[in-house]
């Protein structure tokens, strides 16, 4: 059953998690930088980016990228492994000395678990699926301290069949830290509009199936793209503010253990401070970079997010996280704004 690669939705712009500058500048955190040509055309590099989760949470998670900021030092120094310390919600240590084989097995166990979750069979088109975090993300300038901005909370209200608008409130940044609320635009959340629960339910349920399409949804054409590292990031933007029908769930995740360059990270904190062990893949495009999807270590649910340094510069340290999300709850409620 849904078996089927040949989609009639295919939502995801081609190269998008390589070219997030141009919305991430629209999110800045600091003056805005005028779009030159020089930044025009520095789309096609690889730009410092957070969790696209999303990523997921793209609107929440936005990193002030610069110009010419990259992932090594200003002498082409780098830190392989982060200081000691203990981890955190914001600091990851020992990072690139801190991971572990075994992530096939750990997604079998996770898939496993997904699977014999509730159905959803009762879900109406006319609900909503309701999504609460707690995300921060680091501002990145040249020559200005990089820093983790305070963890706030994010609200989604997502529609069951993807007719109707759905619901982001999350603070402003105005000084009085209003609340906004607004529609999410296309592609705002990270994976443009196709994570309703109806379309999801349309995903292959068998593994390789859904590993053909994770990585059909990338632009063929583009001679730089790299399959696996898009496949695994687009696991993280179906995950991260959605509700997964089983079936799905479990295929997405037996697909990820398939992806070549996942490990594990044993001991991972997520946005709420909670300890547990996360999947995670250096990401191929931003190598000073590496994505996290954390799991309470016992129930083996998703619980977050993470983006962390694995490289130093002169304003990041290797190890410092640059971006996380607590996933707080998850619920189908009957109207949009409407908590459980």
């Amino acid at each position: 059953m849904n078996d089927n690669t040949s989609l009639p939705e295919k939502d995801l712009p081609p190269g998008r998690h390589r070219h997030l500058k141009e919305h991430l500048m629209r999110e800045i955190r600091q003056n805005p930088v005028p779009e030159a040509e020089e930044a025009r055309t520095a789309r096609r590099r690889k730009w410092l980016r957070p969790v696209v989760a999303g990523p997921a949470l793209a609107g929440a998670l936005a990193l002030a990228v610069v110009a010419g900021i990259a992932m090594t030092g200003a002498d082409g120094s780098a830190t392989p492994v982060g200081r000691e310390g203990r981890a955190t919600y914001a600091f990851a240590p020992k990072v690139n000395a801190d991971t572990t084989g075994g992530a096939a097995e750990l997604l079998d166990r996770i898939a496993t678990v997904a699977a014999h979750s509730p159905a959803g069979d009762t879900i109406r088109d006319d609900q909503f699926v309701y999504i609460r975090s707690r995300v921060a993300a680091a501002t990145v300038g040249e020559g200005s301290e990089t820093k983790l901005a305070a963890l706030h909370r994010r609200e989604v209200w997502l529609s069951v069949d993807g007719t109707r608008p759905g619901l982001l409130r999350e603070p402003g940044g105005n000084q009085d830290n209003e609340v906004l609320e607004r529609d999410p635009a296309p592609g705002e959340l990270g994976y443009g509009q196709s994570t309703n629960y109806r379309h999801l339910q349309t995903l292959p349920t068998d593994a390789d199936a859904m590993l053909k399409w994770l990585r059909s949804q990338g632009d063929s054409g583009d001679t730089e793209r790299n399959p696996d590292q898009d496949a695994f990031v687009l696991v993280g933007d179906l995950l991260k503010e959605s509700l997964m029908p089983p079936d799905v769930s479990a295929a997405l995740f037996r697909a990820a253990a398939k992806i070549k360059g996942v490990v594990v990270v044993p001991d991972a904190v997520n946005a709420a401070g909670h300890h547990g062990v996360a999947v995670a893949r250096y990401d191929a495009y931003n190598p000073g970079l590496r994505d996290e999807l954390i799991f309470d270590s016992k129930s083996l649910q998703l619980i977050g997010s993470r983006s962390v340094a694995t490289q130093a510069t002169d304003s990041i340290e290797a190890g410092q996280v640059l971006s996380t999300a607590a996933v707080l709850e998850r619920a189908v409620v009957d109207a949009k704004g409407r908590r459980p």
